[in-house]
């Protein structure tokens, strides 16, 4: 008979010791993946800030510089959105894509982008941005029609994005 038995399976102190290492690790990633998160909202708010910002930028070069949101009486968002979303012609007034007489855009190709710390795809806009008070929260986006700036409407991002 042999006397020394084979060691089969783990010990109880074993399982422990791994699960604390297990442990410790989590905790060690859970706080940088929290971080990776906030880095990725920042970096997607910043892709469709551009985006819409290159649609602008569009838009007025094929309007004699004249931004989108202007419906020939007044700014308003319906104009921004449709002057982006649809065919224009060289005044800027909308009709569905294809229509003739209607050969510019669409600019934006999508919808309009949400706001990912507000998750609004509402625009305000602003004739005279003297009078803008700052970041509200209350809809997506907030665009400048006295100097064409696009930002978002939202007191979670980082300054340089309002």
């Amino acid at each position: 008979m042999n006397s020394s038995r084979c060691h089969q399976g783990f010990s109880l102190i074993e399982l422990l010791l791994a699960a604390a290492i297990v442990v410790m690790l989590a905790g060690m990633a859970i706080p940088s993946l929290g971080s990776t998160v906030a880095d990725a909202e920042v970096s997607t708010l910043r892709q469709e800030l551009q985006r819409v910002r290159t649609a602008v930028d569009y838009y007025a070069f094929q309007h004699a510089d004249q931004f989108p949101g202007w419906d020939g009486d007044s700014w308003n968002e319906t104009a921004f959105r449709n002057q982006l979303l649809l065919g224009t012609n060289s005044t800027g007034q909308w009709a569905p894509v294809g229509t003739p007489g209607f050969a510019y855009g669409p600019f934006l190709t999508e919808t309009m982008p949400v706001n990912r710390f507000n998750l609004l795809d509402t625009v305000l806009v602003v004739a005279n941005s003297a009078i803008f008070q700052g970041p509200t929260n209350q809809t997506g986006w907030v665009f400048f029609t006295d100097s064409g700036e696009f930002k978002a409407n939202s007191s979670a991002t980082a300054p340089d994005e309002l």
